[in-house]
């Protein structure tokens, strides 16, 4: 596997979708969300993939 030109991060997010606010560690590729850690449901899911996609613009 090649990966030349990709960037890979981890970026911790609060989420301020509910309540809840949990501590979301999103793992982003190319400005795209792999997998996000530390949710407590799907909305933090949602939205660090919003985020990412914010900052990437």
């Amino acid at each position: 596997m090649h990966t030349v030109g990709r960037r890979m991060k981890i970026e911790k997010i609060r989420c301020e979708i509910c309540g809840n606010h949990c501590e979301l560690e999103a793992e982003i590729e190319d400005g795209e969300v792999l997998d996000v850690s530390g949710n407590g449901c799907m909305k933090g899911f949602i939205f660090a993939q919003q985020e990412a996609r914010r900052q990437n613009e």
